[in-house]
């Protein structure tokens, strides 16, 4: 995916990013060039049209090299999903081009029924990509209904409230969006159930919440890795200063957890690939299979991030230093692993 030297200068970005609390410019064209935005959007709209287990690994992968990178392309590319959910010419118009990127939010805001659209205001909270995002998406209910509309609108048409203030991930821009009465056409709103265009690929079927309970915790599984490697790095680095026993005894609470990772990870990947194989063969995951993969992301979720709680403790004042690579990775687990998909 990456090369050694995208690797090498993502990693010199992230303090900053961090720091600065965006995805800079340098890091953006990186991602474009890959198509990590479009990871699950077909090659007629130039995607990289992967499978459900191919896309969760580029997650990962990415994930492990800098948090926020890894939480830009899991949320970018999870926008993929609305793909044929969009008219035709909404959907050529917006996701054609390299840079195209939906930031969202589950949140309501209002709707008001006119000739030809809806009327829309509010305030949705948590719209990851909102300093690059090319489109935005949001629910609204009618006014005095209890009927949702799903809207899609462009960038101009919203304000962004940079207030995105967590302790980790701090460079997702995961701020709130607000608009004011702006007018949505009727072909620029979609609904979940329904497929209006030719782009579907086989992902976009699969049930949309064990697709988003597996992005985010393939995500996660990255992150808990250069947790890791963070670790080992320091302990190699105060090797002399720690002394033969201490450094024998904390590289085995590293490695001992390594091992349990890797027991995890191997797990989830034979769940989701089970899953997607017989989604593939036309075969319907059931309530049990649903309810199956939801308890182990958030029973192992959990695991892991208490994995990096533990050995935190052995590992000085890199765990507690805030321009620590080791602190920002956990930092960015503690708040990837936060999301409602993944807590108990």
């Amino acid at each position: 995916m990456f090369t050694e030297a995208e690797k090498k200068k993502i990693k010199s970005f992230s303090e900053q990013m961090d720091r600065e609390k965006r995805i800079l410019p340098e890091v953006l064209e990186i991602i474009y060039e890959h198509n990590l935005f479009k990871v699950f959007t077909p090659k007629a709209l130039g995607g990289l049209s992967l499978s459900l287990v191919d896309g969760l690994k580029v997650f990962q992968q990415v994930g492990a090299i800098d948090g926020n990178v890894g939480w830009a392309v899991t949320i970018g590319s999870g926008g993929n999903m609305f793909i044929p959910l969009f008219d035709q010419r909404v959907c050529e118009e917006r996701f054609s081009y390299k840079e195209a990127v939906i930031a969202g939010s589950g949140k309501f805001g209002t709707a008001e029924r006119v000739n030809g659209g809806y009327i829309i205001s509010g305030t949705w909270k948590y719209c990851s990509g909102s300093d690059y995002a090319t489109l935005f998406t949001m629910n609204c209910r009618l006014a005095d209904s209890e009927e949702i509309v799903t809207c899609s609108v462009s960038r101009e048409t919203v304000e962004i409230i940079p207030d995105w203030n967590a302790m980790g991930l701090r460079a997702t821009s995961s701020h709130s969006m607000k608009l004011s009465n702006v007018f949505v056409k009727d072909e620029e709103t979609f609904k979940f159930d329904h497929f209006q265009n030719q782009y579907e690929i086989p992902v976009h079927s699969f049930p949309f919440i064990t697709f988003s309970e597996a992005s985010f915790f393939s995500l996660c599984l990255g992150l808990t890795e250069q947790f890791l490697s963070e670790a080992a790095e320091i302990l190699e680095r105060k090797k002399d200063h720690l002394g033969l026993e201490r450094y024998q005894y904390v590289m085995e609470q590293c490695s001992q957890h390594k091992s349990k990772l890797e027991n995890i990870e191997e797990r989830f990947f034979s769940l989701v690939s089970t899953y997607w194989q017989k989604h593939n063969h036309g075969k319907r995951l059931d309530e049990t299979d649903l309810a199956t993969f939801t308890a182990f992301c958030k029973e192992h979720s959990t695991k892991i991030l208490m994995s990096a709680h533990y050995l935190i403790r052995y590992l000085g004042m890199d765990g507690i230093m805030e321009n620590s690579p080791l602190n920002r990775a956990w930092r960015n687990l503690c708040t990837a692993s936060q999301h409602m998909f993944l807590t108990p």
